[in-house]
């Protein structure tokens, strides 16, 4: 065998193992880039427009339930009304919260504050802690979710997805129930 032959063997050996490893390496970088108060690492990691895009989706889809299964709301005139306003209310809410200050405090398995309680991004005086006690696993070749558990133990979702050959934070499921 020659020796291109075998240094070609060991590189397509060692690209296959950063593909499979790219995305615990991704979390670790937000892991850390989150513990250290890095907004900007952190951002790096985070398509925010999908991410704000899947939370409203969520919330919208929420507040629909909550309208069609409340016997009062089915006979009110003004429910369409409150729909919209809600609708409009969650898009906000959402902007104001989706920022590396909130996305480290749902790593953290607790809830998010607004823009304007963050301050200058650093947390109160108790530390959080990342993705600590996560479950990370494939979905698919170009899905991968991390797991946590909220401070009421209901599973939330961190889910990353395949960008050429690097990994971004596209979508988190929270759990609204």
């Amino acid at each position: 065998m020659s020796k291109g032959k075998v240094a070609l063997g060991i590189a397509v050996g060692l690209f296959a193992i950063y593909v499979v490893a790219a995305p615990f390496i991704t979390v670790y970088q937000m892991k850390s880039a989150a513990e250290n108060h890095d907004g900007e690492a952190l951002s790096d990691h985070i398509e925010f427009p999908s991410v704000r895009q899947s939370l409203k989706d969520q919330m919208n889809a929420m507040f629909t339930k909550k309208m069609v299964e409340d016997e009062e709301m089915k006979d009110n005139p003004f429910a369409a009304l409150g729909a919209v306003f809600a609708g409009v209310i969650v898009d906000k809410m959402v902007d104001a919260y989706v920022t590396p200050a909130g996305i480290t405090q749902l790593m953290a398995g607790e809830k998010p504050h607004s823009g304007a309680e963050q301050g200058d991004g650093s947390t109160s005086s108790t530390e959080l802690k990342p993705l600590e006690d996560a479950s990370m696993s494939y979905q698919s070749l170009d899905k991968f979710v991390v797991k946590i558990k909220d401070a009421d133990g209901r599973d939330g979702k961190f889910v990353l997805r395949r960008r050429g050959i690097g990994w971004k934070l596209t979508e988190i499921i929270i759990p609204l129930e």
